[in-house]
């Protein structure tokens, strides 16, 4: 006994509802299919791109400028501390120069106000150093006397006794 396939079925029709009736097709005219144009949509393509466009040069211009206002902030911050810096700097240190009796050729040397030391500035010219101090009246100075009073701050603090 020789079993047979049963033949494929085919499968059942549905019947779909009929559309509903549109005002073009009541008025008796044939609704017609949407059509492209495309030249419209370039249109709005090429609208939005120049849009982004400004819209980032907008962007990129509010950076730069952002970018160039506060390069120029810390610049002024930074000359602010400079310059604090450098009058605390002066405060802590001052310059004695030993002239001459003869000659035109002055001895230079730093004194640290912090710790009392002494450093060799060099020789440098006379009238260049003493120019700030031209518009004062001359007065009488012995160098001695100030070169004594240096002497005995430094020996007193090598005693002990400074306070």
């Amino acid at each position: 006994m020789a079993v047979s396939p049963q033949p494929l079925r085919q499968p059942a029709r549905m019947r779909r509802p009929a559309p509903q009736a549109s005002r073009a097709s009541t008025t008796g005219r044939k609704a017609a299919a949407p059509r492209k144009n495309w030249h419209k949509e370039r249109r709005r393509g090429a609208v939005a791109l120049v849009t982004a466009t400004i819209l980032f040069g907008i962007l990129l211009g509010a950076f730069g400028i952002h970018a160039q206002m506060a390069q120029a902030a810390a610049r002024a911050a930074a000359r602010d501390v400079q310059i604090a810096l450098e009058t605390g700097a002066s405060l802590n240190r001052a310059v004695v120069l030993f002239v001459p009796e003869y000659g035109n050729v002055c001895r230079r040397r730093w004194i640290d106000n912090a710790t009392w030391t002494l450093r060799d500035g060099g020789k440098v010219g006379c009238e260049e150093e003493a120019a700030w101090n031209s518009a004062v009246p001359p007065r009488e100075h012995n160098v001695e006397r100030r070169i004594d009073a240096i002497r005995n701050v430094f020996q007193q603090r090598a005693l002990g006794r400074m306070e």
